[in-house]
């Protein structure tokens, strides 16, 4: 993106306010911001299109301001990105009134991955919304997925660091500007976050926080997002504002089942969840919201896992696929003992004797056959409805232990 459009855009940002609307309103009047830019700093013209306050607010912008800015950000390795800018993403334009600039530092690459949760909750959690903010980030980073979240104190940071330390992506959409040690508990985590991970405002680098920019920057936050996670919030918790905005933006909303339904610290959650939203007990009922569109992805996460071990004797001891596709030959470690060895893998390491008496047999139905199978064979064989079957069939996919073939038909892994 060249110099001069950023600094059309920033010109145009600065003379109708940062995350104001009316950005939108004045801006979709004409073909391009430089043309926008171009009529709104001619003074004659500009009274068309601007309010009284806001020709006022054109009058008083410094160009030479405006440069310094594009200087300060190129030294400071802010990426500054614009909304006809090619990273930025799609998702985030279907939004209302989504932000005309962003102030990215990080990993860009973090943008172009549209499998994405953003996690949200409180700023004091109990023990066991860390846990759980915890154990989802970290194995929902394992599949691929981007996890965004706010960088607040509580959940916030808890989901952002366990995205990172898990060897995944993390976008950390902040309420003030990239250059404020804002909150100051989690500024020894800026460095971590940026090495593998994205921090993005819409605010100036130095600009602080207020009672209205950290609102307003969820709409960012939840619009990047496929879904929204919400761990823990009471009845009036800032997480809901979240949820909220996912919600008009049509958005999936996941409500982490409470540990106590007596627990006013989750009243927020057991009123999402009997408005509709998904009741979350584990990885698995987000998996499937998103495995008919992004098992791919999924399937691919798990295998990459799996060639990104080192080479251990532990390692040599996990069973791998040869050039048939068909699993090598069993190791003569226990599968507890193989699973010990290598705790980092949980979804690609399936263990049979963990199924129930249906999946039981399915799988061995597959395994015997030795061929690939439709569904509704493999349901005539098993004496399983059809509907279960595909849903079964799901699981197994899920876990590992089938694959998906050509043709609607599936084999054993």
């Amino acid at each position: 993106m060249d110099r001069q459009n950023i600094f059309d855009w920033l010109w145009v940002t600065n003379c109708l306010g940062c995350g104001n609307k009316r950005i939108w309103e004045v801006v979709d009047k004409f073909s391009t911001v430089s043309e926008a830019c171009a009529v709104l700093r001619d003074r004659n013209a500009r009274a068309d299109y601007l309010t009284a306050k806001e020709q006022k607010s054109a009058d008083g912008i410094d160009d030479g301001q405006i440069d310094e800015l594009i200087s300060y950000c190129e030294k400071g390795n802010i990426y500054i990105l614009t909304y006809d800018d090619e990273k930025y993403p799609e998702r985030l334009k279907s939004i209302f009134n989504p932000p005309a600039v962003l102030y990215c530092r990080g990993d860009m690459t973090c943008l172009e991955n549209n499998f994405s949760i953003s996690i949200v909750g409180t700023r004091h959690p109990s023990d066991y919304s860390v846990r759980l903010t915890n154990a989802l980030a970290k194995e929902l980073a394992k599949f691929g997925v981007v996890i965004i979240s706010g960088f607040a104190v509580g959940i916030d940071i808890a989901a952002n660091m366990s995205a990172v330390n898990s060897g995944g992506k993390t976008i950390a959409v902040l309420g003030c500007g990239l250059d404020r040690n804002y909150p100051k508990e989690n500024f020894a985590y800026r460095s971590e976050i940026e090495k593998n991970g994205l921090f993005i405002s819409e605010y100036y680098p130095q600009t602080g926080g207020s009672p209205v920019s950290f609102p307003a920057r969820n709409r960012i936050l939840s619009g990047l997002s496929l879904g929204t996670i919400v761990i823990e919030a009471a009845e009036k918790s800032g997480a809901l504002i979240t949820a909220n905005l996912a919600l008009s933006q049509g958005k999936d909303i996941f409500a982490a089942a409470p540990h106590d339904l007596f627990d006013k610290r989750y009243g927020g959650n057991v009123r999402l969840i009997r408005d509709g939203a998904v009741c979350l007990c584990g990885l698995k009922d987000i998996l499937y919201e998103y495995y008919e569109n992004y098992g791919h992805k999924i399937a691919s996460a798990a295998d990459e896992l799996l060639m990104k071990l080192p080479e251990t004797a532990e390692q040599k001891n996990v069973p791998q696929k040869n050039n048939s596709g068909k699993p090598a030959d069993e190791p003569k470690k226990s599968a507890k003992k193989a699973e010990k060895s290598v705790p980092e893998i949980i979804e690609p390491q399936f263990d049979v004797s963990l199924f129930n008496d249906e999946e039981k047999a399915v799988y061995n139905t597959l395994k015997n056959s030795g061929t690939p199978m439709l569904a509704d064979d493999i349901a005539s064989a098993c004496g399983i409805d059809i509907a279960d079957m595909l849903s079964i069939l799901t699981d197994l996919e899920i876990e590992g232990a089938v694959i998906q073939k050509a043709g609607q038909s599936y084999i054993a892994n």
